[in-house]
């Protein structure tokens, strides 16, 4: 999954993008509100880890005014600001959670994983479509035959993108941005390579190939 970090500490983002990374999360930061306006209009994300302090502007009205445009991600504040009146302001205004500096990186995550599930309408990091079991705490795959897979953290964010939403045509560059972050940008032929590594685990003929418009994990409508 793809989560956008909005802190002007560069140290403290870097660190918290370090460590999602290794959790097998997508990662962009934006340092100002103007540039996580800019990143939220251009790019899909399922989560915001988001500071109050911004050097630009306030998180909370940044905040408003996403959710007053429509804007639906999974909002996590993250702030020096403690006193609970605060909290309060912050859960008003649209967010998911709030978590006070300095934290844990364990709590972030835990908690990062629960407001996401809350999003999806899910009680565990676990997704099952048609017998397929994709478990995010051990980046694994359990087949309908019951054969275990560990995915590489590539593999498990596409799979993880296909049955989040299962039926929904992805473009290539869709499935790229899934991929990796604004910093780095292969060439959209690394989907064509990923999509034939997990047709050899669940099957060649679950993710479907559009011609000129994508590709898709087709849901058993029987299912």
């Amino acid at each position: 999954m793809k989560i956008l970090i909005v802190e002007d500490n560069a140290v403290l983002a870097k660190r918290i993008s370090d460590w999602l990374a290794q959790a097998h999360y997508t990662v962009d930061i934006a340092k100002t509100g103007k540039e996580a306006d800019s990143l939220i209009e251009t790019s899909s994300y399922q989560a915001v880890i988001l500071d109050i302090g911004l050097p630009d502007e306030n998180g909370l009205s940044l905040m408003q005014r996403w959710r007053k445009n429509g804007k639906k991600e999974a909002i996590l504040i993250l702030t020096a600001r403690s006193n609970w009146t605060e909290r309060v302001e912050g859960l008003n205004a649209g967010a998911d959670d709030y978590l006070p500096k300095p934290f844990e990186f364990d709590e972030l995550k835990a908690r990062l994983s629960a407001i996401i599930r809350r999003k999806d309408g899910r009680t565990t990091d676990q997704i099952s479509v048609d017998g397929f079991h994709l478990n995010a705490t051990y980046r694994t795959l359990t087949t309908p035959d019951q054969k275990e897979f560990r995915l590489t953290a590539t593999e498990f964010r596409l799979l993880q993108c296909f049955l989040r939403s299962p039926d929904r045509v992805f473009s290539q560059d869709e499935l790229v941005e899934t991929l990796y972050n604004i910093e780095r940008c292969p060439t959209r032929n690394v989907v064509q390579v990923y999509i034939a590594r997990l047709r050899k685990i669940i099957g060649g003929n679950k993710i479907k190939t559009l011609r000129g418009q994508g590709y898709l994990f087709e849901k058993d409508p029987t299912g």
